[in-house]
């Protein structure tokens, strides 16, 4: 009740009251002129006397009061009860003093009314009627946004003066603390030490009420049990019980950023979709043209295609931008990490404010960089609503339109009648084009059974989050994961709110993941050579071959540190080129023995690299066991040594005696003797090429 109201109720009522008989001239003035509706209602239930106000509430002029029933002004859903409780009062019964009736207006149109009767003496009534129907809406946007909230995927939360002081179920799930626990904390207290310190001073700033740029960021944070995660948060400046506060939302990214890190270990080209992404997607190359562009940026600037490919980006730039768009570009093609920046870009109707995000990514064409993908997001319309909202539905709308997930609600004949942007777009359409679609319309043939069961449960009451395939513009498939609540009025079944998140991409990611670490796995069990992981000191895997060389099971090797089966002697080496190489420093592993999980002695040569496993430095090793080569070669050597022993020493003492015969003769059989040396030299040439080379000849 307004103070007006009250003090109508304490203090003029009363007063009216004990001075009513003889004395209404007195108070008519004050009466007509009262800031609420008054009606004077006889025992027979006809008005005696009405004042402005009850005029405006109603719509009729004073003339056509004065002298009809008092339920011609009621719904005809309460006149039933008004008219009892009108009659116990004429008879002294019990009644309700103060109590809540719909109002029916000249127009056809319903007000919700607060009313407070007192029996007057002359079995008459007096009543003050304020209008609460403003009130009543505000608690159904408000009951909305609760709604949306409670069973949003999305975590929401707002902080005031530091102090969280509200989370939503999803934040609790992504934290890992309860409700209580976080509104015990300050909102930075979540985020990893090296981001806090910059997260702590923005969002200080936004506490004042000030704009920060830009209102979205990838953050990690910890989890109650310690673990670190990532998520991608929006804010908004909002009002909160009257101060100032920050609206935020908040995704789990955390699987998305690991897929994307494990893809790249075993990638070197760089994929990417943008096609159908509801953002400014522009490929630009390291001569500042544009070589190719989404549908979105074509659809957002009116132009085609042609018209843009070939054409210097900064051709679509607002000319007061160029200059800082272009040094933007010039550190996006050199690959530095630069912050958002926000640009204004030429279409050919109007011009969009676009938010460029931070650290464009450079693209490859057969493994070759060809230019770098610039991203950002059309933040054009969104600007225009947010100067048109009112502080009244501020929460439920930045909510709506900042929602990363597309919003739905379809009435009782499953007819689409609200879809955000993020809904439409996801589909490749304009919300006006969904908006009168049969939800069943745009669902995959597949799934419409499932869909049925699903709304059947929502007929009932029941609330639901499963996976359905949506069918966009295209003709492409999407895939959702759909959380969504039944709506009721009045006990009616009224329809369904849904929040749809978009996991396309996600599990496209995840199938390719899949079939990758397939392949890896498939190539180390059937290698010949022993493959292992390392990571700080213990095997994390080891395939067959490996096994095999060691004698041990793969639950035992888990057990011990990998040094353990190196060598006494040979372990120092060993120790010193695995940490060479995690520390990124280019060594060769030295041959090395290794000890049998049975205490056989064998050799090895190896060779290794640093890789991430599982999120951590890892040291991925490949290991053959050259045992029977280094046998072979010990015999080779031994046949070499006992070959020149047997052949070389009497050759040698042959010459020698040589020698010493043609000292002491002369003529012709000095030179048989030389003959003789000749044939002698002859044989150790034939055997040095038969020993060196493995070949018979001289």
């Amino acid at each position: 009740m307004s103070l007006d109201s009250f003090l109508l109720f304490n203090l003029f009522i009363p007063t009216l009251l004990l001075s009513y008989v003889g004395k209404w001239e007195l108070y008519k003035q004050f009466f007509e002129e009262s800031p609420v509706a008054l009606t004077v209602v006889e025992e027979n239930g006809l008005i005696s006397y009405a004042n402005k106000k009850f005029a405006e509430l109603t719509g009729y002029e004073l003339y056509e009061i004065i002298g009809e029933h008092f339920t011609k002004f009621v719904a005809p859903e309460d006149r039933q009860r008004m008219e009892e409780y009108h009659r116990k009062r004429m008879e002294g019964k019990e009644a309700p003093e103060e109590y809540e009736y719909r109002c029916l207006r000249k127009d056809g149109e319903i007000r919700y009314v607060r009313i407070k009767v007192i029996r007057l003496p002359e079995n008459r009534t007096i009543s003050c009627k304020i209008d609460i129907t403003e009130e009543k809406k505000a608690k159904e946007i408000e009951n909305v946004f609760e709604k949306m909230a409670r069973t949003t995927m999305t975590a929401l939360f707002i902080y005031q003066d530091d102090y969280f002081v509200y989370v939503n179920p999803a934040m609790e799930k992504i934290t890992g603390y309860n409700k209580d626990e976080l509104l015990k904390m300050r909102f930075w207290e979540l985020i990893r030490e090296d981001y806090r310190k910059e997260i702590m001073e923005k969002g200080r700033k936004r506490q004042r009420g000030e704009a920060v740029e830009p209102g979205f960021c990838e953050l990690p944070i910890y989890s109650k049990d310690g673990k670190e995660k990532w998520v991608f948060c929006t804010f908004a400046n909002i009002t909160y019980k009257g101060k100032p506060a920050v609206l935020g939302t908040a995704i789990d990214i955390t699987e998305k950023k690991r897929s994307e890190e494990e893809i790249k270990e075993r990638e070197r080209r760089f994929e990417f979709l943008y096609q159908n992404s509801p953002v400014f997607n522009v490929i630009v190359g390291f001569d500042g043209k544009i070589i190719d562009i989404n549908d979105y940026f074509l659809k957002a600037t009116g132009y085609k295609k042609e018209e843009v490919v070939g054409k210097p980006a900064l051709d679509f730039v607002a000319d007061y931008h160029r200059k800082k768009a272009w040094e933007q570009l010039q550190k996006d093609l050199k690959g530095e990490r630069t912050p958002p920046v926000k640009i204004d870009i030429i279409g050919k109707k109007k011009i969009h404010t676009v938010y460029f995000r931070e650290g464009n990514v450079m693209v490859y064409e057969k493994g070759k960089p060809i230019g770098v993908l610039i991203s950002g997001v059309d933040i054009t319309e969104r600007k225009q609503m947010e100067e048109a909202l009112k502080e009244s539905e501020e929460k439920y709308r930045t909510l709506v339109e900042l929602s990363q997930e597309g919003i739905c609600i379809d009435d009782e004949n499953e007819r689409i009648v609200f879809v955000n942007e993020a809904f439409a777009k996801a589909l490749g359409y304009k919300k006006e084009e969904l908006l009168g679609k049969n939800i069943f319309d745009i669902v995959h043939k597949e799934d419409i059974e499932k869909l049925k069961e699903e709304v059947e449960k929502r007929r009932k009451g029941k609330a639901s989050k499963y996976e359905i395939r949506f069918l966009a513009k295209d003709g492409s498939t999407k895939t959702f994961i759909i959380s969504a609540i039944p709506l009721y009025k009045n006990g009616k079944f009224m329809g369904s709110l849904s929040v749809n998140l978009d996991i396309t991409e996600r599990k496209a990611a995840e199938e390719k993941l899949a079939e990758s670490e397939a392949l890896y796995r498939a190539i180390a069990e059937y290698s010949q050579s022993g493959i292992f992981i390392l990571q700080e000191g213990k095997f994390k895997f080891a395939n067959t071959k490996f096994l095999e060389y060691t004698g041990y099971t793969i639950e035992d090797i888990e057990k011990i540190n990998y040094w353990e089966i190196v060598h006494e002697k040979d372990r120092a080496k060993i120790i010193n080129a695995v940490e060479a190489i995690m520390e990124g420093q280019d060594v060769n592993v030295p041959e090395f023995r290794y000890k049998k999980r049975d205490g056989t002695i064998r050799w090895a040569v190896g060779t290794g690299t640093a890789i991430e496993y599982k999120g951590k430095p890892a040291f991925l090793g490949v290991m053959t066991d050259i045992t029977e080569l280094k046998e072979m070669y010990e015999k080779e050597k031994k046949f070499i040594e006992d070959t020149s022993h047997y052949f070389f020493n009497p050759l040698c003492i042959a010459k020698g005696y040589i020698e010493l015969a043609k000292s002491r003769i002369n003529g012709e059989e000095k030179i048989m003797l030389e003959k003789a040396k000749e044939a002698i030299l002859r044989i150790e040439r034939v055997v040095k090429n038969i020993i060196s080379k493995g070949e018979i000849h001289e």
